[in-house]
């Protein structure tokens, strides 16, 4: 089978190194020199950029362009969308086989992340074939089946709950600073809470969260909220403080 992969940045690489020993990789990326014609696949994964527009919002133009120009095949949307974003693109391609999953890969370890996935979550028009094809390549992996709007808001509050922790655990670093007192010991005994957990703890010299994902994800889920007249004052509070105290974004 050809699959046409669009996008190869950590994501599309992980899932081409998943799939190239069973599946004919075709991948498209003109920005890094892939120019693979996706008309020729039998079925196409999106892993494009989708960055923030100037008022937060999800720019989902890239994920848009990929679906209105592929063939009729089976098209698995591994790009973050925003509810508006998938509505629209729903909408405007109702005859399009649309499946969506959300990733959570770590940009540094992607491949190595992908590897050892045990679960997929998937939702839309053919979660059946995207996890048959996964099981074939990569065996024991079971598949959570939810609605495209629960898992876009599952990746949307996990890295807006990461994120907050990160703004959290600094909060902490400026009140042990100006109190005198060290900050790791406090940190690493806060960690040891099996309910809290050691991950996101460390301050580091940028201070705040920055990376690909946690700024443009929290605007976008605020962003979100404000459409539908819901206030997240705990995910604005902790954008407003990052934004305060970064040094530079990654």
């Amino acid at each position: 089978m050809k699959i046409g992969i669009a996008g190869y940045g950590y994501v599309g690489q992980a899932h081409e190194a998943a799939l190239k020993d069973y599946h004919e990789i075709l991948i498209r990326d003109p920005a890094l020199g892939h120019y693979a014609d996706l008309q020729h696949a039998d079925a196409i994964i999106i892993c494009v950029s989708t960055p923030a527009n100037d008022d937060g919002s999800c720019d989902y133009s890239n994920v848009y362009d990929i679906v209105s120009n592929s063939p009729p095949v089976p098209i698995l949307i591994k790009s973050t969308i925003s509810l508006e974003g998938w509505d629209i693109i729903r909408t405007e391609f109702i005859k399009s086989n649309l499946t969506f999953s959300p990733e959570f890969l770590r940009a540094a370890t992607a491949l190595e992340d992908f590897a050892n996935t045990k679960q997929f979550m998937m939702g839309g028009d053919n979660v059946g074939f995207w996890a048959q094809l996964f099981i074939d390549a990569m065996g024991d992996i079971s598949v959570t089946n939810a609605s495209v709007a629960e898992l876009i808001l599952t990746k949307y509050f996990r890295n807006a709950f990461l994120a907050t922790k990160v703004t959290f655990f600094n909060q902490m670093y400026d009140l042990c600073k100006a109190a005198g007192i060290d900050y790791d010991p406090v940190a690493i005994g806060v960690g040891m809470d099996p309910r809290i957990g050691d991950s996101h703890i460390t301050v580091t010299e940028m201070r705040g969260y920055g990376g690909h994902c946690f700024p443009k994800d929290m605007n976008a889920l605020l962003y979100t909220a404000d459409n539908n007249d819901t206030q997240l004052g705990l995910i604005n509070q902790s954008i407003n403080y990052n934004n305060n105290i970064r040094k530079d974004y990654d």
